[in-house]
C-alpha cells in the first residue's frame, strides 16, 4: 500500500489559476450571522484574477456576504490523484452581469446544453433579483498529490476510470 508524503506538491500561480478556469464545482464558504461557515455548492467562473458567481440578491451566501465581505472558496479536483485550490478574500456584491448567467452556463455544459438550462433557469431556478458574487483573491492555498503518486497507482486510476465502480 502507498502512503503519501506529509506534504503535496504546492501548484505555481499559472498552474493554479489555470485550474479555476478549469470546468469544477466551487464550494463557496461564508460568515453566518450565528457564527459557524454556511457552505454552498457553485458554478463559478475565474476571470481577470477574480472569482465571479450568480445568485439570487435574497439568497443566504448574499446576505452573509453583504454582513461580512470575508469568503472562502474551495475547488477540487475529484478524480485521484486529488489536487485542490482554496482561496480566502473579500467578497462583493455587485449588480447582475448581462451576460455572466450564459458565460457560465455555457462553460459548465456546452452551448447546446447551456440554451436549455437558461430557459429552465429563468422560471424555476432564479427566483429573486440576480447579484453578481466577485471574489478577489487574497491567499491562496493549493494541494497537489500527482507528484507523490507512483507509476502503478497512475495506471491503476487509469483503469479505473474505465472499469467498473465494483472492481
Amino acid at each position: 500500500m502507498y502512503v503519501a508524503p506529509a506534504m503535496p506538491r504546492r501548484l505555481a500561480k499559472a498552474e493554479w489559476e489555470r485550474f479555476l478556469r478549469a470546468r469544477r464545482v466551487a464550494v463557496l464558504g461564508t460568515a453566518s450571522a450565528d457564527g459557524p461557515p454556511t457552505l454552498t455548492p457553485i458554478w463559478y467562473l475565474y476571470r481577470d484574477g477574480r472569482i465571479l458567481m450568480r445568485t439570487g440578491k435574497e439568497s443566504v451566501k448574499a446576505r452573509n456576504i453583504a454582513r461580512d465581505p470575508r469568503a472562502s472558496v474551495c475547488v477540487q479536483d475529484e478524480r485521484a490523484p486529488y489536487a485542490s485550490v482554496t482561496v480566502y478574500g473579500k467578497a462583493s456584491i455587485e449588480p447582475a452581469r448581462e451576460d455572466l448567467g450564459a458565460e457560465i452556463a455555457k462553460h459548465y455544459l456546452g452551448a447546446v446544453g447551456a440554451i436549455g438550462y437558461l430557459r429552465a433557469a429563468r422560471e424555476a431556478i432564479e427566483q429573486s433579483e440576480e447579484i453578481t458574487l466577485v471574489i478577489t483573491p487574497e491567499r491562496v492555498l493549493t494541494q497537489d498529490f500527482s507528484p507523490e503518486t507512483p507509476w502503478f497507482g497512475k495506471v491503476w486510476l487509469a483503469l479505473k476510470r474505465v472499469l467498473s465502480p465494483q472492481l
